[in-house]
């Protein structure tokens, strides 16, 4: 037995690693194994007892089996064995139906264990169309009997005693192994799915305690490199406010442009990373936008008018107040204008405040006519340390962080930054917050 179901199934179930597959395939395996084996004994039978339309029922029904087994060896496929299986019991179902002119147990019990293996290994969709098949033929016998008609005019058929044992013992066998199977394959599911639940806990574990530990590092070594450079920049400003020599004082200027630039990197790290570890500390307060936007930009507009841009502010007439983190708005409105002013050379930079229609959200929308950002590059704007120039071709300086730092931030306040934008036209953001409903 082990050396024909290597034959057949070995090669089937070695490409399948899947276990709920493989028993699957062991299963309609056995079932058509048993099933020839039966009618092996049921071909004796006919032939002892001179059952003529049985034998050849029977015959061509050991072929088909038989030919299953092949076509799964080489197509490797149950699918369409599993359909034919029933497919050929519920046609031996009506034939004897037939030969008996009634509907037995034995007939009974068969159309049960292929309702059984078609739920089994085709699923509930299928299952229910084969409970359809077999009840079908009979309700009609059934209707046919109960008005006097008779199917087979000629001699019935009659079951053997031996024949009736072996259809017994071989159906009950069988609808006992199909239930097992189905319970062996819930508790192997069962079994899989704690394995994985346990197995994602595990990695979550792992994950949130690797991102506590890069949070923990950044934090030391941005206090240990931000402690230095705050010493290098106010001994800069000393040396700036004491000297006399102009060269000197172009030194310094550089030195520390650079420091702050270096500080304003760690910084933006470090808040990146608190972030992505859901440990920042948010002081929700009630804000006014307006305010806050007017008095944010003064330093943003100067930088707009030395590059000769035209700078607006249209506020919305009203105040409109968010429940926010102050700090956190400001960092956010100096990025997203901060980027608009950076990267536009010519033409404007705008800033409107105004709420949307269904009265539910404020929005802060910030329009350039700058460099606009490409298609292929959208997708990946809020990405952190994501820029469209990169490598020895940046014309713009920065770290990438700006954006992603905004994004999480405004998610955190429960709104949403959109974006739209043109190559060589121009970028428009849009910031949306919930109105703090109870100044409406």
């Amino acid at each position: 037995m082990n050396f024909l179901r290597e034959y057949f199934i070995g090669d089937y179930l070695r490409q399948n690693p899947d276990v709920l597959k493989q028993a699957s395939i062991r299963l309609v395996y056995n079932i058509i194994i048993v099933s020839l084996f039966s009618l092996v004994i049921f071909f004796s039978i006919y032939v002892i007892k001179g059952f003529h339309y049985q034998l050849i029922k029977n015959v061509v029904i050991m072929f088909l089996f038989a030919s299953l087994l092949f076509y799964m060896k080489y197509r490797q496929s149950t699918a369409l064995v599993c359909h034919l299986m029933i497919l050929i019991s519920w046609m031996n179902n009506n034939i004897n139906i037939y030969l008996f002119d009634e509907y037995n147990f034995f007939i009974a019990l068969l159309t049960v264990c292929d309702i059984i293996f078609a739920f089994h290994t085709l699923g509930s969709r299928w299952g229910l169309i084969y409970s359809g098949l077999h009840f079908f033929p009979v309700f009609g016998h059934f209707l046919l009997k109960s008005h006097g008609y008779q199917l087979n005019a000629g001699p019935l058929q009659e079951m053997v005693y031996s024949e009736g044992v072996i259809t017994l013992v071989l159906i009950f066998f069988i609808i006992i192994y199909l239930v097992y199977h189905y319970h062996k394959a819930y508790e192997l599911a069962q079994q899989t799915l704690a394995q994985s639940v346990a197995d994602l806990e595990k990695e979550r574990d792992i994950a949130e305690q690797m991102t506590r530990l890069k949070t923990n590092f950044l934090s030391n070594m941005s206090h240990e490199i931000r402690t230095p450079i705050n010493g290098i920049l106010g001994i800069s400003q000393v040396i700036e406010m004491e000297t006399t020599d102009d060269a000197i004082r172009k030194y310094i200027s550089l030195q520390q442009v650079s420091g702050r630039r270096l500080l304003n990197t760690i910084t933006s790290i470090l808040e990146l990373s608190r972030l992505e570890a859901e440990q920042n500390d948010l002081s929700l307060k009630i804000v006014e936008i307006n305010g806050l936007i007017r008095n944010e930009i003064g330093p943003l507009e100067t930088l707009a008018k030395n590059k000769h841009l035209d700078f607006y502010f249209s506020s919305h007439p009203e105040p409109l107040f968010c429940l926010a983190d102050e700090n956190m708005m400001k960092q956010v409105v100096n990025n997203i204008v901060g980027n608009a002013v950076k990267y536009t050379d010519k033409g404007r930079v705008s800033i409107a405040t105004y709420i949307t229609d269904d009265l539910e959200q404020l929005v802060v929308e910030v329009s350039d006519t700058g460099l606009g950002i490409s298609e292929e590059f959208l997708p990946r704007i809020f990405n952190p340390f994501e820029q469209e120039s990169t490598g020895r071709s940046r014309t713009y300086e920065g770290t990438g962080l700006g954006l992603s730092i905004s994004k999480k931030y405004i998610e955190l306040l429960g709104g949403e930054i959109r974006v739209n934008s043109m190559k060589s036209v121009g970028s428009t953001f849009r910031i949306l917050l919930p109105i703090h409903k109870q100044l409406l």
